[in-house]
């Protein structure tokens, strides 16, 4: 069973990665750092659940590339 902030680390993953596609097609700079900015702070959002999950004491789970 996959502890609960791995799910949520992941989905995080998953939609910064999203937002990460969209911004290759934008030719709109402000846009496309806007997306960026958001993208950041999925990626940190994931990264403090793994925390959590960490300190929970569930084993992580590998991360996959960006």
């Amino acid at each position: 069973m996959q502890h609960p902030c791995h799910d949520k680390a992941a989905e995080y993953r998953h939609q910064a990665q999203e937002i990460r596609a969209i911004v290759q097609k934008l030719s709109v700079d402000e846009a496309r750092e806007q997306l960026l900015e958001t993208a950041k702070r999925l990626e940190g959002l994931a990264e403090e659940e793994e925390r959590r999950a960490q300190a929970d004491g569930a084993k992580p789970e590998p991360r996959s590339g960006a």
